[in-house]
């Protein structure tokens, strides 16, 4: 999430860089820079625009259920295909994220045991929300549904990502319209090749899958600072590609908390998990859930923690 603020922090700094005749021309193309623009003249605390000392925002990347042959979409934002939780602190000024892998397996009342990444098909981003809860036993108050669709478009207007792919990339999902095949070697990656490069996850662990996410979010960046021009433009893309979950002043104030925040005070982990023999489905580790939690700053508000 914070990589995510950061990209759209890049649009008002590059403006300043580029001139006030560009940066006015832009304030046409982009609420969101405008809203960074308005951000930045009235320089409101974080604190006081979430109106709390701190705040845990859920991003779900979901897929789509298409018909194989005709293409249709017969269900949109169905399984959740990533789940992160990242805890933005405002009063130390600090960043954590824990990922939760899509297997892990979770008793909801009324529903049974199910993998956590079934619980959107079946009610949505509050039921997600309401599962991630159950699991780490902290609040969520902010749900944003990535749309993979503006995702691409992000990439295609900085005109690609350039990556290190280590090993032939090949993975088909025709229900889900998955098709990956990316030749390893150094490259250029289009929306739709980088899409399959942070989404795979047949091939490797959900370790190996992060390690991907972070060397496209540095590429991003590169991309983005070799483009200044698209910047507002991709600034649209990533208001649409939260899915609606933040406001544009939300965005624009967490952006401008992540310039504050230094890479020590930043820290990207996983919960803990173990397998069960027999089935796919993980479990998670709650002997050492408590000591991860407070690791990456989380605070338990209560919530019970019935797998």
């Amino acid at each position: 999430m914070k990589r995510v603020a950061v990209w759209v922090g890049w649009v008002i700094w590059a403006s300043l860089l580029m001139g006030i005749g560009v940066a006015w021309g832009w304030l046409g193309q982009s609420d969101l820079f405008r809203g960074l623009v308005n951000q930045t003249l009235r320089n409101t605390p974080p604190r006081e625009v979430f109106q709390q000392d701190s705040v845990n925002i859920l991003l779900l990347g979901c897929d789509e259920t298409r018909d194989p042959r005709t293409k249709q979409i017969l269900k949109k934002n169905a399984r959740s295909d990533m789940m992160l939780v990242a805890r933005l602190d405002f009063k130390n000024n600090l960043i954590t994220a824990l990922s939760i892998p899509r297997d892990l397996g979770v008793r909801i009342d009324g529903y049974g045991l199910s993998k956590i990444n079934s619980y959107h098909d079946k009610g949505g981003p509050e039921l997600s929300k309401h599962a991630v809860e159950t699991v780490m036993g902290v609040p969520i108050d902010r749900v944003a549904v990535l749309d993979y669709d503006a995702f691409k478009r992000m990439v295609d207007l900085i005109g690609g990502v350039e990556v290190y792919v280590d090993k032939h990339l090949k993975y088909t999902d025709t229900w889900g319209d998955l098709y990956i095949d990316i030749k390893p070697g150094r490259q250029k990656l289009d929306g739709e090749q980088a899409m399959g490069f942070v989404r795979i996850r047949k091939l490797d662990s959900d370790f190996v899958r992060q390690s991907r996410q972070k060397d496209f979010l540095l590429a991003f960046k590169d991309g983005m600072l070799a483009n200044p021009m698209r910047l507002p433009h991709v600034a649209n893309e990533v208001q649409k590609a939260l899915g609606g979950g933040l406001t544009n002043e939300e965005i624009a104030s967490l952006a401008l908390f992540a310039r504050s925040v230094g890479p020590d005070n930043i820290k990207m982990g996983m919960i803990p998990v173990r397998e069960q023999r027999g089935t796919t489905m993980l479990e998670l580790d709650r002997g050492q859930l408590q000591a991860v939690l407070q690791d990456f700053k989380f605070r338990s508000a209560g919530y019970g923690m019935n797998q």
